[in-house]
């Protein structure tokens, strides 16, 4: 059985679920941050800009095994305090991109239903989302196959000057960001991406960069939970030779 927590500690709202989740998915978070757990990933949600500053999840091979079929039901995430952002993406020219990607979440019938909550979408030029993002997404189920278990962090890059759609004023990211943790004893390591709202003929090794740059660039602090050397090492390396890439 599921238990819903609702907590309210100096202006910082916390909405989740009690079980399952690892210390090392969740990034760090200020007070004010509306946090929420569902079943398949954790969000904290912006609301300023309409959209997610992080969605992080853990992924394992098991995972991966197709269970559901993808359902585009698209709706409000009910355990935010937010309006249906629907009519903001109609004849936007926008699609509504996932960040946790709904093909991660095919393992039950809940985290397919939550996958296509507005709180884990953001405003995705269509030839971005539907090729050069879809490939990362298409290998780091790869991945999470290969390796066993992941840590999956992904978001947009938010901050003043965004052009925004709809009514309500949805922000239009101009990057996006995903990193993944490997957390094998002993075989620890991080791989980070920045990619541009943009269709990209490029390979995905072209975007990889450090867990420092990027957290420059947001602010977060996206594994506190790491042992503090290792964590310094990984988050400062550029190592695109750990992983695997196929052909």
């Amino acid at each position: 059985m599921r238990i819903i927590l609702v907590l309210f500690f100096q202006g910082f709202l916390f909405i989740g679920l009690t079980q399952g989740k690892s210390k090392f998915e969740i990034p760090n978070f200020g007070k004010h941050d509306t946090i929420v757990h569902h079943v398949g990933y954790s969000v904290s949600y912006n609301h300023k800009f309409k959209q997610a500053n992080w969605v992080a999840y853990q992924l394992t091979a098991l995972e991966t095994v197709k269970v559901v079929d993808r359902q585009n039901k698209f709706k409000a995430d009910p355990l935010i305090y937010e309006t249906n952002l629907a009519i903001d993406y109609l004849k936007s020219g926008y699609d509504r991109g996932h960040l946790a990607p709904s093909a991660d979440m095919t393992y039950s019938e809940s985290s397919m239903l939550e996958s296509f909550y507005y709180s884990n979408m953001s405003p995705q030029a269509p030839l971005f989302n539907r090729n050069i993002w879809n490939d990362l997404e298409e290998l780091t189920r790869t991945w999470a196959k290969e390796y066993d278990s992941l840590y999956i962090v992904v978001g947009p890059i938010l901050g003043d000057n965004l052009s925004v759609i709809g009514p309500h004023k949805v922000a239009v990211p101009k990057f996006y960001y995903k990193i993944i943790l490997d957390n094998q004893k002993s075989k620890e390591k991080c791989i980070a991406f920045l990619m541009k709202n943009e269709d990209s003929n490029l390979a995905l090794k072209s975007f990889v960069v450090t867990i420092d740059e990027i957290e420059l660039l947001t602010g977060i602090d996206f594994f506190p939970k790491l042992d503090a050397s290792l964590g310094k090492s990984l988050e400062s390396k550029k190592c695109v030779e750990c992983w695997t890439w196929g052909k």
